[in-house]
């Protein structure tokens, strides 16, 4: 790839896959630049000078920690999608890909799966209201800067992300890393049951960020720039991805216990992938089952090595 690439987040979920598919680009993470402190973000651009800007950067958590932390995740979020976004549009970048989130969609709505048109049609579940406000202002930046200066600038909307690189988290990390961590930890310690929050039933679609990374990889390839939602056809409730993890990490003695005392979060937020399979027919995507057995093996793996 001639262009020169910048990746944000770059040691993150998304950015550790990405690099393995696209090593040429520059991946930077918050031990290179501060991207709230705007001398750094003016730096990291005359140090890089990119013309593509993956912006994958992010103060991201669980819904406790969002619970939490509400003012970081929103000033910190905001700040950082502003500053990036405004030194790629002075410093000439050609493409900025900006990742959100499906969970800044409207919490209640009368139709699912959700369209793209949907994105400011009410508010957003309150437990991520933060989160959700800051990720779905960089879609209006984003459509604002292309709306006024004519650029070519896009968002992709993903469905909850899990992966080899994640958090492994009961708090700040995903919900899918957090449970392969109970499962791995119970059997290792011989519990006869694993805590989940709320009750099991809010429905979730979740996807391997190996496959968003490969996403990214074919858009830049072939020149795509589009606003849309990327997910699989999976949307399971909780109760039944929690089943799945047991049944692929042979852990189905282990009990699962729910603790009714903490939040469910939203209850549903699937989206529709109508836009995403018209324009990537040809990805095949990893199915959940596979995706955690792969992760929980690697993870033994390590642990072991």
């Amino acid at each position: 790839m001639s262009k020169k690439l910048l990746i944000t987040g770059g040691t993150g979920l998304i950015g550790s896959y990405l690099k393995k598919i696209i090593p040429e680009g520059t991946y930077v993470s918050s031990k290179d630049y501060n991207l709230i402190k705007e001398t750094d973000v003016k730096k990291m651009f005359r140090d890089i000078q990119p013309n593509i800007v993956i912006h994958l950067a992010a103060m991201v958590g669980g819904v406790h920690h969002n619970i939490e932390e509400p003012v970081k995740y929103l000033e910190e979020n905001i700040l950082m999608n502003t500053l990036v976004l405004r030194e790629s549009f002075k410093n000439k970048v050609e493409r900025f890909t900006g990742m959100l989130s499906s969970c800044i969609y409207p919490d209640k709505l009368s139709n699912y799966p959700i369209t793209e048109d949907k994105l400011i049609e009410g508010a957003p579940h309150q437990d991520l209201f933060s989160y959700s406000y800051a990720k779905r202002c960089l879609a209006i930046q984003i459509d604002m800067y292309n709306k006024k200066y004519n650029t070519n600038y896009n968002y992709l909307i993903p469905c909850n992300l899990y992966g080899e690189y994640d958090k492994f988290d009961a708090v700040k990390g995903h919900f899918v890393g957090a449970l392969i961590d109970k499962i791995y930890k119970a059997k290792k310690m011989n519990k006869n049951k694993i805590v989940l929050f709320g009750d099991g039933t809010p429905l979730r679609q979740f996807m391997h960020a190996k496959d968003v990374a490969n996403i990214i990889k074919e858009m830049i390839i072939n020149d795509k720039f589009i606003n849309m939602n990327i997910a699989t056809e999976e949307n399971y409730t909780i109760d039944k991805i929690a089943k799945i993890a047991l049944k692929v990490c042979e852990a189905e003695d282990l009990k699962i216990e729910y603790d009714s005392s903490k939040p469910n979060g939203q209850m549903r937020k699937d989206i529709d992938t109508s836009k995403f399979k018209n324009n990537f027919s040809n990805l095949n995507l990893i199915n959940l089952s596979e995706g955690i057995k792969e992760i929980f093996e690697k993870k033994k793996g390590n642990e072991n090595g």
